[in-house]
C-alpha cells in the first residue's frame, strides 16, 4: 500500500520503535490514508489489573505528544470539547507518504521516539531567549511525559524568570505553569517545583499591572487578555494571594491615568467577582459615562466594562438608562468619537444578548422589544459603513 515499508525491508532503529509502539498502543488501525479521530481518556481505568492497560490512553497520548514535537504529522491535537474537563483529549490521526519520510528523519535525533523527542525539546531549551518559549519547552516536555526534560525546561525558565519581561509573557508563562499543576497528577508528574516559580511569576503581575495599564489603543487589548489570564489564576490555587489580586483591580478601576479600557476591564472583573457593590457601579457609571469626559475616554471605559460577564450588566437596567442618557447629552462630534468604541463594545455580543438589551432599551424609550432590535440589531446600509470605516481612521485629536 502507498506510504508503507513492506515487513522484511530494513528499517531504521527509530521506524522500529515507532511501528513497535503502534502495535502495543492498539494504533495500527489508524495507520490509513483516511483521517480517524481518537477521543482519549487520561484517567486510571480501575477496571483492569495490568497497569500498562489501565493507563493505555495516558500512554497513548505522551506518545501522540512526541510525535508532535518531532513534527511527525501522524498525529493533530483537536480542541476540547468539554470546556473544564481535564482528562480528554481529542486527535485527527491520519497516515500519509511524508509520515514515514518525517519518522526516518527523525533518526538524526535518536535511537527511539522518546530519544529524538528529548533531544529535540533539550536544543529547544538551549535556544530559548524569552519565557513565553521555555514556557512552551516546559509544558511540552510535561505532555510528552518525560519528566527528566520537563525538569531541564524548568531550570531554563527560571534562569529566564529573572530577567524584565513582558506583562503578556508573564501572564502567558503562568497559564502554562498552571495547567501542569493543575493536571500534574493525572499525568503522573510531581507538580511541587513548579508552584514557587508560579507564584513569583503572579507577583511580579501584580506589581506591574498598574504600570502596564498605563498604554496606548493598540497595545491595550492585548494587556487586558493578560488581565484576564491572571485573573483565574487565584480562582484555581489557593496558593496565589486573591486579596492582593483583588486590591490591584481596585486600584486600577479607580485610577483616571491609566488606558480606560483597561480600567473598565478591571472593574468588570470585580464585578464578576461579587467585589463591586450597585452604589460603587453607580458611582463609576456617573463619573466614567460624563459629557464632561472626553466621548473617546467614557465609550473606551464602556468597552472594556462590557468585555465580561455581560449578561449581569443586561440584568441592569439602570446601566442602560444612564448610557442612553450619556449618548443623549453628547454633540455630533463627541458622538461620532464615542460611536467608533461602543460599535466595537457590541460587535461582540450574540444575537440573544442584543435581543435582551433590546428589551431594556425598548423599556427606557417606551416602545416594545421589537422596534427597539430593529434599531440595535438592523443592517448598516452601505454608506453608512463607509462612514464608520472613516471613523476608525480618523484622528479627532487634529481637530
Amino acid at each position: 500500500m502507498l506510504g508503507f515499508i513492506p515487513e522484511g525491508v530494513s528499517r531504521t532503529s527509530v521506524q522500529e520503535d515507532f511501528y513497535r509502539q503502534l502495535r502495543e498502543l492498539r494504533l495500527e488501525k489508524y495507520r490509513g490514508l483516511e483521517g480517524q479521530q481518537l477521543d482519549l481518556d487520561l484517567r486510571e481505568r480501575l477496571q483492569v489489573k495490568n497497569q500498562q492497560a489501565a493507563l493505555l490512553d495516558l500512554r497513548r497520548s505522551c506518545f501522540l505528544h512526541r510525535l508532535r514535537g518531532l513534527d511527525i504529522h501522524f498525529a493533530a491535537l483537536l480542541p476540547s470539547r468539554q470546556e473544564g474537563a481535564n482528562w480528554g483529549e481529542y486527535w485527527a490521526l491520519r497516515w500519509s507518504p511524508e509520515v514515514e519520510i518525517e519518522v526516518v528523519e527523525s533518526s538524526l535525533l535518536g535511537d527511539t521516539v522518546e530519544g529524538a523527542a528529548d533531544f529535540a525539546l533539550k536544543e529547544r531549551g538551549e535556544a530559548c531567549t524569552s519565557l513565553v518559549q521555555a514556557a512552551a519547552v516546559f509544558q511540552d516536555a510535561f505532555l510528552c511525559g518525560m519528566p527528566a526534560a520537563a525538569r531541564e525546561a524548568l531550570s531554563v525558565l527560571q534562569s529566564l524568570s529573572v530577567d524584565a519581561a513582558a506583562l503578556t509573557d508573564v501572564a502567558e508563562t503562568a497559564v502554562r505553569l498552571s495547567q501542569v499543576v493543575r493536571y500534574g497528577s493525572l499525568r503522573r508528574f510531581d507538580p511541587a517545583a513548579v508552584v514557587p516559580l508560579l507564584e513569583q511569576l503572579f507577583l511580579r503581575a501584580c506589581l506591574t499591572l498598574e504600570e502596564a495599564c498605563q498604554c496606548d489603543a493598540k497595545a491595550a487589548p492585548a494587556v487586558t487578555a493578560a488581565m484576564d489570564q491572571l485573573n483565574r489564576l487565584p480562582l484555581e490555587h489557593d496558593c496565589l494571594e486573591e486579596e492582593r489580586w483583588l486590591d490591584v483591580l481596585r486600584r486600577i478601576s479607580d485610577r483616571d491615568d491609566l488606558n480606560t479600557l483597561c480600567s473598565g476591564f478591571a472593574m468588570a472583573a470585580l464585578l464578576e467577582r461579587g467585589a463591586v457593590d450597585e452604589e460603587l457601579l453607580s458611582r463609576e457609571l456617573a463619573r466614567r459615562l460624563s459629557p464632561g469626559v472626553p466621548a473617546d475616554l467614557g465609550a473606551g471605559w464602556f468597552e472594556g466594562l462590557a468585555s465580561k460577564n455581560r449578561y449581569a450588566l443586561i440584568a441592569r437596567l439602570s446601566l442602560w438608562k444612564h448610557l442612553d442618557n450619556y449618548l443623549s447629552a453628547l454633540d455630533d462630534l463627541q458622538f461620532r468619537r464615542a460611536l467608533v468604541f461602543l460599535r466595537r463594545a457590541f460587535c461582540g455580543f450574540t444575537p440573544a444578548e442584543k435581543s435582551d438589551i433590546a428589551e431594556n432599551l425598548g423599556e427606557i424609550w417606551g416602545v416594545n422589544q421589537n422596534q427597539a432590535a430593529e434599531v440595535l440589531m438592523g443592517e448598516l446600509s452601505q454608506q453608512e459603513q463607509e462612514v464608520l470605516k472613516g471613523l476608525e481612521d480618523f484622528d479627532f485629536d487634529d481637530i
